[in-house]
């Protein structure tokens, strides 16, 4: 035990044999992230808490429609000091845009309408959550007054039914959630179980990695080995000395979330769930640290098993209650549904149970496993002279050249980058995947206040309000993809969003230019010479030609319908705005993944690595839209590997740039199918699906691209670029 406890202690306190760190970019965007997460955290406590802040008011005012004698001869006996009454008559007692002008006259935080038959409606502001607990304020002291009012003058006990009928519009029934309820839950199902899992990532992979692998860099791991202490001790010491790190973060992220009322009862469950998680992970990566000879190494083999667990949690977005029953009881997607479930609903026991036994025996055949590798002489290292290390060390420098030169002269390098400099394996990793989600973050973010602003108000608090019924993270999606229907409709949203993509391209531009100093045919794929312009009108063929093949497999399969063709003149500024930001929105991812991110990863990882990760980023970027399925999953991948091998026989991405943009337009606005889930609104053939449409063929609402249909052709172009390019031995 004192072996195991020594052990485990020094995997807690070590940085590392290897020493890696995080880039100061890498380290900020994490720390910026789980910035974002904390506020959000605060701001839902302070809403929990709200009153211990608010000074209480003296005087509200409140907006009465069409008021009947009774509640004027009511009101003017009324001992009242805290409500001062408007009165106003209107012929529609639903006009909610009428009302929020007059509460906006008046400066009113509540309106009350009486109907024909003397029936009460409510109707507040939505886009103050506190005129919730306002409206049962008047409720409670001025409405059900009113009740007895009308039931004492009338003679009727006071305890017997209600003379008028009460309807608080758009409030739930104490029973369902209210207030900030919603949005808890569903942060509580999308954004803190994904918090758990990337710090435990995150803490497990700079750390274990490290640990073992370190060791064997520095040649010291023999030694350890020959000790009398048994290797099962060994390895499970280092698993607990990495759990221990991880669990710091765990318990921090924990202590916050029990500090907003509605989590707090599932806190501890949660707690426990991600402590049986975080073994998995450590026994997982200390597995990856012993397979692996140096920390580079293991880091790069941990890289692929984070974006899996990412994935995951992506998908139980999407719709959890798809994932709900079975799912439960699994491993990962039940430590993930067992946090949501927990901080919302109550612990499902018996799930929890089942799954963190299925974790922990997968963690301990983990342990075994790596026990069993230290017997394997290939996975120790031999104690050696300070000559031998030496020796060695400048064998390993000769090879590592050697390698080098072989990827290159190969063409493994992709517009024949070559990288100037060098970060570890961990930093590297990092900045490649964060940076494109920091970038559309914030620049779409940017691009959506131009739009909103431009909305007229009253338009924009009717959208606010219709979002009060929102409850489930099913809901969310179906609500946002709504939204986004709405404003992509808009010209003034389509021209702010292509300003957005411009932005993005010329960051991408300066940094290569100034930042990295590299010409942007090597730094990009876009080299500036007289080919450009006939590079692009072929990917313009290429992008619309994939589509028209698509197209017409569903014609002729009888999956679509056209009902009809060309464009009204008032929808031409939205078709014209469409043109510009797809132009911008296609050349923008393929700088970001193919541009970019794949000559990068292909100068340090290789070719195959470098197409399959910047193919899985690119579909992780795309699957939080509405109707992202498996098979949409599937062909993300395998456009992306088509658009990558072209990039790679070419050694350019205009015609991918082209590609991207006449593909989203001819499918959105020629043709008039969905795109990744997005509707394009105005398109020259009027398109529909037929009574006898697969949604397995026609991909449902994500589009052509959720459908076999674009599998069939997707793979039909990649075996043609292939026997094409190899045949030809030149670029185009």
């Amino acid at each position: 035990m004192r072996a195991l406890k020594t052990l485990m202690l020094n995997a807690f306190r070590s940085s590392g044999s290897g020493g890696a760190k995080a880039s100061l970019p890498a380290g900020g965007a994490l720390l910026l992230s789980c910035l974002v997460v904390f506020c959000l955290i605060l701001g839902a406590w302070f809403y929990s808490f709200r009153w211990w802040f608010m000074k209480p008011e003296t005087v509200r005012n409140v907006v009465v429609v069409n008021a009947t004698e009774e509640w004027h001869e009511y009101a003017d006996n009324l001992d009242n000091d805290l409500y001062v009454f408007w009165y106003h008559v209107h012929p529609y007692i639903f006009d909610v845009s009428h009302f929020s002008k007059l509460m906006k006259n008046d400066n009113s935080q509540l309106t009350i309408v009486f109907d024909k038959d003397g029936n009460i409606l409510t109707f507040y502001p939505p886009d103050d959550l506190t005129y919730f607990d306002k409206r049962e304020d008047f409720k409670d002291g001025i409405l059900d007054g009113y009740q007895d009012w009308l039931k004492v003058r009338a003679g009727i006990p006071v305890s017997s039914t209600d003379v008028v009928g009460l309807d608080l519009a758009g409030v739930e029934s104490p029973e369902s959630s209210s207030g900030l309820d919603p949005f808890l839950r569903t942060l509580a199902f999308m954004l803190i179980p994904l918090l758990f899992f990337i710090c435990v990532l995150y803490s497990s992979m700079t750390k274990g990695t490290n640990i073992i692998a370190g060791a064997k860099e520095q040649n010291t791991f023999a030694a350890i080995l020959m000790t009398p202490v048994p290797r099962h001790i060994i390895i499970l010491g280092n698993v607990l000395g990495v759990w221990l790190s991880s669990m710091i973060p765990v318990t921090i992220l924990s202590v916050l979330v029990t500090t907003v009322p509605l989590y707090a009862k599932g806190a501890i469950p949660s707690f426990l769930v991600m402590a049986v998680l975080a073994f998995f992970i450590a026994a997982l990566v200390v597995l990856i640290s012993v397979m692996s000879s140096n920390v580079i190494s293991a880091q790069t083999a941990f890289l692929p098993i984070f974006l899996i667990f990412i994935t995951l949690c992506i998908t139980c977005m999407q719709d959890p209650e798809e994932y709900l029953g079975i799912y439960e009881y699994m491993p990962l997607y039940g430590q993930y549904l067992g946090i949501a479930i927990s901080l919302t609903s109550g612990a499902n026991i018996p799930a929890l149970i089942v799954s963190s036994i299925v974790t922990l025996l997968l963690a301990f055949l983990a342990v075994y496993v790596s026990v069993r590798l230290l017997d394997s002489e290939r996975f120790t290292v031999s104690v050696m002279s300070a000559s031998d290390k030496e020796l060695l060390r400048a064998e390993r420098e000769q090879a590592r050249a050697s390698r080098n030169n072989k990827r290159l002269s190969s063409r493994a390098s992709v517009f024949g980058f070559k990288p100037k400099g060098s970060l570890n394996g961990l930093s590297f990793s990092i900045t490649q995947l964060l940076r494109p989600l920091i970038l559309l973050s914030v620049f779409q973010l940017i691009s959506l206040i131009p739009p909103l602003l431009m909305t007229d108000g009253e338009y924009l608090t009717n959208i606010m309000y219709s979002l009060r019924e929102v409850d489930t993270v099913s809901d969310i999606f179906v609500s946002g993809a709504n939204i986004i229907g709405v404003l992509m409709s808009t010209p003034a949203f389509l021209l702010s969003m292509g300003l957005g993509y411009i932005l993005i391209d010329l960051w991408y531009i300066l940094r290569v230019l100034f930042f990295e100093r590299y010409p942007l045919s090597e730094g990009l794929g876009l080299p500036l010479d007289r080919r450009v312009f006939s590079r692009y009108a072929t990917g313009m063929l290429v992008g619309s030609g994939l589509i028209f093949a698509v197209f017409g497999v569903l014609v002729v399969s009888g999956q679509i319908r056209i009902t009809g063709y060309g464009i009204a003149l008032t929808d031409l500024p939205l078709f014209l705005s469409y043109i510009f930001m797809w132009i911008f929105q296609g050349a923008c991812e393929e700088i970001m993944f193919r541009g970019y991110m794949m000559p990068r990863v292909a100068s340090r990882f290789g070719l195959a690595p470098a197409i399959g990760v910047s193919s899985l980023l690119f579909c992780l970027f795309h699957c939080i839209n509405p109707g992202f399925n498996i098979i949409a999953f599937i062909n993300l991948i395998l456009i992306s590997v088509l658009y990558a091998l072209i990039a790679y026989y070419t050694d350019n991405i205009w015609i991918l740039c082209a590609a991207h943009t006449m593909w989203n337009f001819t499918q959105g606005n020629i043709v008039g199918l969905e795109v990744s889930g997005n509707s394009g609104n105005v398109s020259l053939i009027h398109t529909e699906l037929s009574d006898s449409a697969s949604a397995l063929i026609t991909g449902g609402i994500f589009g052509p691209e959720g459908g076999l249909a674009v599998t069939g052709v997707t793979v039909v172009a990649i075996i043609v670029v292939v026997i094409v390019f190899r045949n030809l031995k030149k670029r185009i």
